[in-house]
């Protein structure tokens, strides 16, 4: 996600609903995999484990140091995106819009 050219790590869990949302300073996967980390230890700490991550085409340079985490990525086809994502950011985007009127 993005807003105003500032871009952002989004994730939401299927079924706890738990969301996170990082600013990032690219998306290069050296950056992506430090932000996956980061979201895998704040479910680590609330005591879940992360075993599957749906996210879009652009998380697909990761996928091998995801398996070696004993993760599975699954990616969306192409020009489509993961529904709960892409919800949560039109959620984010619209408060913040609201917030600046």
């Amino acid at each position: 996600m993005a807003i105003n050219k500032i871009p952002f790590m989004v994730s939401t869990s299927r079924n706890i609903h738990f969301r996170t949302a990082k600013i990032i300073c690219d998306k290069t996967k050296w950056t992506l995999m430090k932000s996956i980390q980061q979201i895998m230890w704040a479910y680590h700490a609330r005591g879940f484990h992360v075993t599957t991550i749906l996210a879009d085409r652009g998380f697909e340079c990761i996928r091998n140091s995801l398996a070696e985490m004993g993760i599975s990525l699954n990616t969306a086809s192409r020009n489509k995106h993961v529904p709960e994502v892409e919800r949560y950011i039109r959620t984010v985007k619209e408060r913040e819009w609201a917030k600046a009127v």
